[in-house]
């Protein structure tokens, strides 16, 4: 009889353990977009901040600092970033084998396109709940930004969720490559 009752009780944590959440699927999703664009942005470019204070000799007190992780870039990029929300499909991981959100360039098998929109609206909460932590969080390079903000910071993801999609770009033979093995083949 204990053994019903424990089973009832696990039952629906198995159940929900294989999907990731549209709040998680929306956390995943911003963080990874933010830091591919700050990753992308040209690491010269330079923003000049200070205050408005001028000292007697009539000079104020500047800073340069790196434009790809500033407050202003990154709120920029967050107001953006919902909007892409139409490059995400729901797939089954390869390695974990749950189903999870994951950029539609990454995922060779298994589309299901049903709750992109849904994770459209997550996003916007999430954004809307979340907005200065994830400014204050994108400020910092991270080893592993989804694992650290969504699982680790806010718990809205498991560990299994946080686990990147494999890359399986389909790598272009050289020409070298190629004449070689005609060469062997002669």
């Amino acid at each position: 009889m204990n053994y019903f009752y424990f089973s009832f009780l696990f039952f629906p944590i198995v159940i929900a353990s294989k999907e990731t959440s549209v709040e998680c699927g929306a956390c995943l999703m911003v963080i990874n977009e933010i830091e591919k664009s700050i990753l992308a942005s040209d690491p010269k470019k330079k923003l000049t901040v200070g205050s408005f204070r001028v000292d007697p000799k009539g000079n104020q007190a500047t800073n340069d600092i790196p434009y790809a992780r500033s407050q202003m870039h990154i709120n920029e990029l967050l107001e953006d970033v919902c909007d892409k929300y139409n490059k995400y499909t729901q797939a089954v991981h390869p390695v974990t084998g749950k189903l999870t959100f994951a950029h539609e360039d990454l995922v060779i098998e298994y589309k299901r396109k049903g709750k992109s929109s849904k994770l459209q609206f997550a996003c916007n909460d999430f954004i809307d709940a979340h907005e200065n932590e994830i400014v204050k969080f994108m400020q910092q390079e991270t080893e592993k930004p989804t694992h650290s903000f969504c699982y680790t910071q806010l718990e809205l993801c498991s560990a299994v969720d946080c686990v990147p999609f494999p890359d399986y770009k389909e790598e272009q033979p050289n020409q070298d490559e190629e004449a070689n093995a005609e060469n062997d083949e002669l």
